[in-house]
């Protein structure tokens, strides 16, 4: 693996969640551990999900934001987060949930020590 790449890959896939998705975003870029790339994924909302998950995108390089160009639909458009992830790990966090602090690093380290 390049060494450039994140070790982790968070996914975010969206529809319709302007009330949630700021939250969402925050928690992944308060983690503690910081080796992670966070891909976001709209699926053609209709409300502003797409809009705040582009002015994330502006403030860290960490932070990708796409849109489907039609609807895909859950699970198809969790197929198509994962075809952007460059890291060894996924981390799929639905759009409405947050993440702790310390669970990218929690994760990380229980797959280091018990692949």
């Amino acid at each position: 693996m390049n060494t450039s790449s994140p070790l982790v890959s968070v996914l975010i896939t969206a529809y319709n969640r302007q009330d949630y998705i700021g939250a969402a975003i925050e928690s992944v870029l308060a983690s503690t551990y910081t080796h992670f790339e966070l891909i976001i994924v709209d699926d053609r909302s209709s409300d502003h999900t797409f809009a705040i998950a582009k002015e994330y995108e502006q403030k860290d390089n960490r932070v990708s934001v796409y849109q489907n160009p039609k609807n895909l639909g859950d699970y198809s458009n969790r197929n198509q987060a994962a075809s952007y992830a460059k890291g060894e790990y996924v981390k799929y966090l639905d759009s409405d949930d947050m993440l702790q602090p310390w669970g990218l690093q929690v994760m990380v380290y229980c797959m280091e020590q018990f692949p």
